[in-house]
C-alpha cells in the first residue's frame, strides 16, 4: 500500500538523522532565557541578535499555533524528478500539551497530547495510545510517530515552550547571516544559514521585527547526510530537499484544552500500537467501513473544469479510484482498472478517477505529458477522499446501482489479481447484484480496548 511504503521510507530517513542534542524530558515549567553560553558553537553577535530574539519567543510562550506548508523536492542534474506536499496544523499549550495533524495527499496523521495520555489517530478510523505522554521538548526532538522526512525542525519552530537552540545551535559547525534583503520582495527578513555536524545545511528566514519575530520560511539540504550514510545508496546528481513554508505563526493568546483531547470517531478502531497498525492493514482482506453503506454523495469538477454530480450517475455501477501524479501504484493499477471497465462501458458501469489533494495545473501537466485519457476529477483539497475514508492510497471503490458501496480495494496487489477481482465484482455488479463484502467483516479488525 502506497501509504505504508511511504511512512516506512520516511521512518528509514528518520533513523539516519541524528535528533540533535536531546537533553532529555525537561520538567520545568518555564525554561531559561537563551544565552550564548548554552550554545555548542560560538555565535557572532550578528547571528545571535538574529535568531536569539525568535528563540526566546518560542521558549517563553505559554501557547502556539501555526499551519506550515511542506514541500519535499528529489532533483536528479538540476531537474525535478519527484515533488510532494503536505500540511502541518500544531498547536501546543505549555506545559505538556500540543496537537500535530499532517495531511499528505495519501495520509492524514494526528497526534494528541492533554498532558496526561497521547494518542495517535493514523487514519479516521484508526487509531492507537502511546504509552507515556511525553514533554513538548520529547515530542521536538524524539517523535515516534511518523510526521513526514524531516519533523524536528519544524516541531522547534512551532511548539511552545520548547527550546529551540537545541535543534538550531546545538552540533552545528557553523551558522552566519547570509543577507537582510525583504522576503518575496515585500516582508523584512533575516537569511541564516546553518550547517550541521552530519553535513545537513539549511536556511531560515526570519522577519526582522525584534519585538515579534515570526518564522517565514526553513530549506533544508539532507543530501549530504543521506550521500554520507551507507545505508542510502544516493546517485550522482541527486539532491533532496525540505521546505517548510509558515502561512500562519503566532505565540499569543489562548488555546482551549479540547484542542488536544482525543475523541475517537464512532466506530473506529483502536490497535495495540504503530507496529500493530501496519501489520493489520498490510494483511487486510478489505474491511472497510463505508461497505454496505450509502456511497457519500459530492459535486466537484472535471479536469478540463466541467461541473460534475453524482447524482447524475444514479441507478448505474460505478467505480471510483483515487490518486495522484506521485503515487506509482495508483499509476500501476490505472491502465488495468480502466481496461476492465472499458469492457463493461455498455452495461452502464462508468470508471472516475478522483484525483485528490494537488492543484488543477499539477494534473492537466501530468495527463498532458503522459497523454493519459480518462474521467478525471479534481479533489483539491481532500474532501471528497475523506467522505470515503480515502486515508490511503490507492483505493478503489465500487459502488452498486442502488448506491451502496460494494468492495473497496486498498493497494495495488498486480496486474492479474486485480483484473481477475474487479471482473468478477463487476459480473455481479452489471445485473444488479450484491457481493459479499459488502456486508462489514468486523472479524478483520483489530479488538478494539473497549469491545
Amino acid at each position: 500500500m502506497h501509504r505504508t511504503t511511504t511512512t516506512f521510507l520516511y521512518f528509514a530517513i528518520l533513523l539516519l538523522i541524528p535528533a540533535g542534542v536531546v537533553q532529555g524530558d525537561e520538567a520545568k515549567p518555564k525554561p531559561k532565557k537563551s544565552s550564548e553560553k548554552d550554545f555548542s558553537i560560538q555565535i557572532t553577535e550578528e547571528v545571535r541578535a538574529a535568531l536569539m530574539p525568535l528563540i526566546d519567543s518560542i521558549r517563553d510562550a505559554k501557547v502556539s499555533r501555526a499551519t506550515v506548508r511542506m514541500l519535499t523536492d528529489s532533483v536528479m542534474s538540476g531537474e525535478v524528478v519527484e515533488s510532494r506536499e503536505a500540511t502541518f496544523q500544531i498547536a501546543a499549550k505549555n506545559p505538556g500539551k500540543f496537537t500535530v495533524y499532517l495531511k499528505e495527499p495519501e495520509q492524514r496523521t494526528r497526534v494528541y497530547c492533554d498532558g496526561k495520555q497521547m494518542v495517535a489517530a493514523m487514519a479516521p478510523d484508526a487509531f492507537f495510545r502511546l504509552p507515556n505522554a511525553v514533554s513538548i521538548q520529547k515530542a521536538v526532538t524524539a517523535l515516534t510517530v511518523p510526521l513526514g522526512p524531516y519533523p524536528e525542525p519544524v516541531l522547534a519552530l512551532t511548539m511552545a515552550g520548547c527550546d529551540p537552540s537545541i535543534t538550531f545551535v546545538a552540533a552545528m559547525k557553523s551558522i552566519e547571516v547570509v543577507d537582510r534583503k525583504p522576503f518575496k520582495g515585500k516582508i523584512p527578513a533575516i537569511h541564516l544559514h546553518g550547517v550541521q555536524a552530519d553535513a545537513v545545511t539549511w536556511d531560515l528566514w526570519v522577519s526582522d521585527d525584534e519585538k515579534d519575530p515570526q518564522p517565514l520560511r526553513l530549506l533544508i539540504d539532507m543530501t549530504p547526510m543521506l550521500a554520507a550514510s551507507d545505508q542510502v545508496h544516493v546517485p550522482a546528481g541527486f539532491s533532496y530537499q525540505v521546505r517548510y513554508d509558515f502561512l500562519t505563526w503566532r505565540v499569543k493568546g489562548d488555546l482551549k484544552d479540547n484542542l488536544f483531547t482525543f475523541k475517537p470517531a464512532k466506530g473506529a478502531t483502536e490497535y495495540e500500537s504503530l507496529e500493530d497498525y501496519f501489520q493489520q492493514i498490510a494483511g487486510s482482506k478489505g474491511y472497510h467501513p463505508l461497505l454496505g453503506q450509502p456511497a457519500p454523495r459530492f459535486k466537484t469538477q472535471t479536469v478540463d473544469q466541467r461541473k460534475f454530480d453524482l447524482k447524475s450517475l444514479k441507478g448505474r455501477v460505478v467505480v471510483v479510484d483515487f490518486w495522484t501524479t506521485t503515487c506509482k501504484a495508483c499509476l500501476a493499477g490505472m491502465p488495468t482498472v480502466k481496461k476492465v471497465t472499458d469492457r463493461y462501458s455498455k452495461k452502464g458501469v462508468v470508471l472516475l478517477e478522483i484525483n485528490t489533494g494537488q492543484d488543477l495545473e499539477t494534473v492537466q501537466d501530468f495527463l498532458k505529458d503522459t497523454g493519459i485519457e480518462m474521467n478525471i476529477l479534481m479533489d483539491e483539497e481532500g474532501k471528497i477522499a475523506d467522505g470515503f475514508i480515502a486515508d490511503a492510497i490507492p483505493q478503489t471503490v465500487l459502488i452498486g446501482k442502488d448506491g451502496l458501496v460494494e468492495s473497496v480495494h486498498l493497494g495495488f496487489a498486480g496486474e492479474e489479481a486485480l483484473e481477475k477481482r474487479l471482473t468478477d465484482e463487476l459480473d455481479v455488479l452489471t445485473v444488479g447484484g450484491r457481493i459479499a463484502s459488502g456486508k462489514p467483516a468486523k472479524a478483520t479488525k483489530s479488538k478494539s480496548k473497549k469491545d
